[in-house]
């Protein structure tokens, strides 16, 4: 078993609970962990079985700037069942992070996680 690791994709989206933070959007950044077999595609160094992670960055790109939700855990569960859904794995985990937050805090970013387990494959 292996995990490929796609961090810190970074994308321009107009989520958010305010009417500003969907006129004006904001920066989010996505980290992609998937868990699936290696030994399906290094045992002949293809691609053919591999999960491709330039697919993966277009799955997520498509999610997060094509549509506009009011929460981050909305959004997230979304790129996590699109990933399942396209690819052979046994888990993914997505965490999606937004820096600019409208609340009265010093802070970095809100962060939200999800995984998603291989159902029945």
């Amino acid at each position: 078993m292996g995990i490929l690791t796609v961090k810190n994709l970074v994308f321009y989206g107009y989520h958010g609970v305010q009417d500003y933070e969907k006129e004006l959007g904001g920066r989010f950044e996505v980290d992609v962990r998937i868990r699936y077999p290696f030994t399906r595609c290094s045992t002949e160094d293809t691609l053919d079985q591999a999960v491709d992670y330039q697919l993966v960055y277009a799955v997520v790109k498509e999610w997060v700037t094509g549509k506009k939700y009011h929460l981050i855990e909305t959004l997230a569960d979304h790129i996590a069942d699109a990933l399942a859904d396209q690819f052979d794995l046994d888990e993914v985990t997505v965490i999606l992070r937004k820096r600019k937050v409208p609340i009265d805090a010093v802070l970095d970013y809100v962060e939200v996680e999800v995984t998603r387990q291989r159902t029945g494959k």
